[in-house]
């Protein structure tokens, strides 16, 4: 079987490779975001632990997961802009 090189064939790898490299941030940023839930669910619990004037509860531990989620997509929001910007900028840096 020969392999032949053309430019669709190309255009496929480089979909494909796209199609990976995006799937693996993906996962990898759901990975991420659910271990921040599961820290920030339990946190109630570890405060009151610690000895905090803390109720921990269902309903406090699910208010503490949504604000560690969206603590964790804020963050994630500005590391993705400031790494666009650093590709962005990476013609202009001076070299040493």
């Amino acid at each position: 079987m020969a392999v032949v090189i053309t430019f669709e064939t190309l255009m496929i790898f480089a979909v494909f490779v796209v199609v990976v490299f995006v799937l693996y941030k993906t996962f990898k940023a759901l990975v991420k975001a659910s271990l921040v839930v599961i820290a920030a669910f339990t946190f109630p619990w570890i405060a009151r632990y610690i000895g905090l004037p803390i109720i921990p509860s269902v309903e406090m531990g699910l208010t503490f997961a949504s604000a560690g989620f969206g603590l964790f997509m804020i963050y994630e929001f500005f590391n993705f802009i400031a790494q666009f910007f650093r590709i962005l900028m990476w013609p202009f840096k001076k070299k040493k």
